[in-house]
């Protein structure tokens, strides 16, 4: 899955903080019964030795190293059960001295053999959420509280179109965008003016893709294009690669383009990851308050015919919802 480094880094201290603390959890727990019983040390050394001479006469071979080896493992048979007597004796399960991980199946080391473990993959994908929170009301931008009610029922100017039933279509196909996402989808621009929804459905959209196990990354246009000039031009090695972010990750969404202050470096920067995923196949959502026109004189005809032609686009329409939403709350008085 295309997560960041951050995201990655984060979920494996976790992790060692989980493994750190059981095993902290063992020595406490190890040091006290000793300190009770002290025949419990003596035999969990003696269990050691016995569990070392059946690996030694296993790796020696010879005529006689099954019986030994059988010899041994009766005897350690044996031991655990005088362990677990005595244990029992003091009041104390069986399992009091061993290591209780908060993952059993990988013991809080995130794999099990060469393959992620599921603890891991729920890690990345709790803290891939958290960032997204980071970049805009995520708690607030669901499908479940998209509301068809606020965009007007009968076709007007200038759009000559009924604005519902035009973003009935898109709610529609969002939805099904976000419930169908695969590394193989296709890459949508969302068009239209100020407060009508795109970034409700971006984020609604990178929510349910996200909680699907996908690495999403949620940015606004300018900050990505500030990370990425501020990494051209930075002499430090461990500022996160912003620009194999931007590309590795499973679907990218840039909100707002054409908010940030354009230069010619954030037009390259911009052309650059937009037709890199697109020569990778790897989706991207854009969302932008510009006009094709508008985009053009901005950015050129490299980037606009790349989102034409490789991006599904999506008029949104109707009125400013937030300018509605705000005439009503503060006729209510909140």
């Amino acid at each position: 899955m295309g997560y960041s480094k951050e995201i990655y880094q984060k979920a494996q201290q976790e992790l060692d903080r989980r493994r750190s603390a059981a095993q902290q959890t063992a020595d406490i727990h190890r040091e006290a019964a000793y300190a009770a019983f002290p025949q419990l040390q003596e035999l969990d050394r003696q269990l050691s030795q016995t569990g070392i001479a059946a690996a030694k006469a296993a790796i020696s071979g010879g005529q006689d190293a099954q019986q030994l080896i059988h010899t041994l493992q009766s005897r350690n048979q044996q031991i655990q059960e005088e362990r677990a007597a005595l244990l029992r004796q003091a009041g104390m399960p069986d399992n009091f001295l061993k290591i209780h991980y908060t993952c059993p199946k990988c013991e809080d080391t995130g794999y099990i053999g060469q393959k992620q473990c599921t603890c891991l993959k729920e890690l990345l994908q709790k803290y891939a959420y958290e960032k997204l929170g980071e970049n805009g009301n995520i708690q607030e931008c669901r499908f479940d509280n998209f509301s068809l009610s606020y965009y007007p029922n009968e076709s007007r100017a200038p759009y000559g179109k009924n604005p519902r039933r035009e973003m009935e279509l898109i709610f529609s196909a969002c939805k099904q965008y976000a419930s169908n996402f695969s590394l193989a989808s296709e890459s949508l621009l969302l068009l239209g003016g100020t407060g009508l929804g795109k970034t409700h459905l971006s984020l609604a959209i990178a929510r349910e893709v996200t909680g699907n196990g996908f690495g999403v990354v949620y940015v606004s246009s300018q900050r990505l294009l500030d990370k990425l000039q501020q990494q051209q031009f930075s002499r430090h090695a461990d500022q996160e690669d912003y620009q194999s972010i931007a590309l590795a990750c499973d679907l990218l969404i840039i909100d707002d383009l054409g908010a940030e202050f354009s230069t010619n470096f954030t037009v390259s920067a911009l052309y650059s990851v937009v037709n890199s995923r697109i020569n990778e196949r790897r989706p991207t959502i854009i969302s932008t308050n510009l006009d094709e026109n508008t985009l053009r004189e901005r950015y050129g005809d490299r980037i606009l015919s790349r989102l034409l032609c490789t991006y599904r686009p999506y008029h949104f329409c109707g009125d400013d919802v937030r300018m509605i939403k705000r005439i009503q709350a503060s006729r209510s008085g909140k």
